[in-house]
C-alpha cells in the first residue's frame, strides 16, 4: 500500500483504493465522513443558542425573585377577572 492512497477501510474488506487529497489520509469521497466537514460550525451555533436561552433563563428567573422579595403571590390567579357585562 502507497502513501499516499486512502486508508478508508469502511465496509469492503480491499478498503478504498483511490488517491489521497493531499495532506490527509483520505480521498475526496471518504475525508467528509472521517472529519464531519462542517461540524464544528454546526457545534459553535448549538453552543450560541444554548448561551442565548441560558441568558434569557437566567433574566427571567431574576424577575422571578424581584417579584418575590416585593411580595408577588404566584399562586393568586393573575388572568382571574370579573365578567364584563358588555361581553356577557
Amino acid at each position: 500500500m502507497k502513501l499516499d492512497m486512502c486508508t478508508y477501510i469502511g465496509q469492503s474488506a480491499g478498503g478504498c483504493d483511490q488517491h489521497a487529497v493531499i495532506g490527509r489520509s483520505y480521498c475526496l469521497e471518504h475525508l467528509p465522513l472521517i472529519y464531519k466537514m462542517g461540524s464544528a460550525i454546526t457545534r459553535k451555533k448549538d453552543l450560541r443558542t444554548a448561551a442565548s436561552v441560558w441568558d434569557l433563563e437566567s433574566e427571567f428567573n431574576a424577575a422571578v425573585e424581584e417579584l418575590v422579595a416585593e411580595g408577588y403571590d404566584f399562586a393568586e390567579p393573575v388572568w382571574a377577572q370579573e365578567e364584563d357585562p358588555y361581553y356577557a
